[in-house]
């Protein structure tokens, strides 16, 4: 094999291959320093004295024919006189803590984008562990900063992570869906920390924020944006009013006895789901509940007219619909229906911003 060929099975600047050899089980591929220039820090390139001398071996990128790879090359420590740091050498090429090189990692995180990290985990012989590990130290090396400029429109939500009460804060771009900010908690301090790093025309250029109803968020975005609109996401105003109907539905089936126990009972999700998502079966034993219940008729009713205001044009008429809404619910004397309307009334606003900002 011509020397040229040897060496681009591992091209790492500043060393040289000294031995390979090949078994059925996988290979082995042994590097030196190259003389012409010696053990550098990995931090500036100076040379350093070998004050330490040792040897590491990482799995590298598999053959063609799936077989392991193993690369070893020597390490030298020492106290690097241009930087003034203590230093071990590492190939570029290598990553620095983990017992693999990059090349492997890369690869590794290709096939996890695409498959299960078990079946990745057995194609490379590692554990699922390894495969998100390293996928994440890719993910964390590529993916570029966020683009904090000429935003126009944020949303800010919690998501639960693992088991008990885990949080996390995100911050969106509303216009592209970028990824902006993520920390654990979900206080008014972890969504200040995102927005006190933004300069001040940073700040200026945001419009609107779209949030659930949550106190802590609103808190942070009016002392830190007092420009931008507040803007109730449409999909968490649902899930309220979709509350209040099964807090209807459960206090008739308390109430109710016999066979209209029965006719009520196991109906959440008929009462819950859109009028145009239900099938002809669906929608006549809706018809048979709602006529059957008048309290459920009426919370069902008030549901389908509340996604109504969101398929206006004008916030003004959107306002409007709402405060007609706002007075059926009171006037329906269901009581979760009156809560919830003295709380949206006060934030009309915010409840129809998505009408003027097309943000959810």
């Amino acid at each position: 094999m011509k020397t040229k060929n040897i060496r681009a099975l591992a091209p790492f600047k500043g060393y040289v291959i000294s031995d390979v050899s090949f078994a059925e089980i996988g290979g082995q591929i042994n590097l030196e320093f190259d003389k012409r220039t010696g053990p550098r820090c990995p931090r500036c390139h100076a040379k350093i004295p070998r004050n330490k001398v040792g040897r590491r071996a990482v799995m590298d990128a598999p053959m063609s024919n799936g077989c392991i790879v193993y690369l070893t090359f020597p390490t030298a420590q020492g106290l690097c006189p241009s930087c003034n740091h203590y230093v071990t050498t590492c190939p570029a090429e290598v990553h620095p803590n983990s017992q693999a090189t990059w090349r492997l990692m890369e690869m590794v995180s290709c096939w996890a984008s695409v498959a299960p990290n078990n079946q990745v985990a057995a194609m490379f012989d590692i554990s699922d562990s390894t495969v998100r590990r390293y996928d994440k130290e890719v993910l964390q090396r590529d993916t570029p900063p966020p683009d904090l400029d000429n935003l126009r429109t944020l949303l800010v939500d919690e998501k639960s992570v693992g088991r008990g009460h885990n949080y996390l804060t995100i911050v969106l771009n509303g216009d592209t869906g970028e990824l902006l900010y993520m920390k654990p908690g979900k206080k008014k301090e972890v969504l200040d920390g995102f927005l006190t790093q933004l300069c001040e025309n940073q700040r200026q250029s945001i419009e609107a924020v779209g949030i659930d109803r949550a106190g802590a968020y609103q808190a942070s975005i009016q002392e830190h944006l007092p420009d931008a609109d507040i803007v109730y996401d449409r999909f968490h105003l649902m899930i309220n009013v979709n509350k209040a109907v099964d807090e209807v539905r459960r206090a008739e089936w308390r109430e109710a006895k016999g066979e209209e126990k029965k006719l009520i009972k196991g109906q959440r999700y008929l009462l819950l789901k859109n009028e145009e998502n239900l099938d002809e079966d669906a929608a006549d034993k809706l018809e048979g509940l709602l006529q059957a219940n008048y309290s459920l008729s009426k919370a069902y009713l008030l549901k389908e007219q509340f996604r109504t205001i969101f398929n206006y044009q004008r916030q003004n008429r959107a306002k409007e619909a709402l405060r007609n809404w706002c007075e059926l619910a009171k006037v329906s004397k269901l009581q979760p229906f009156r809560r919830l309307a003295r709380g949206l009334l006060k934030e009309s606003s915010r409840v129809c911003g998505y009408v003027k900002h097309k943000l959810t």
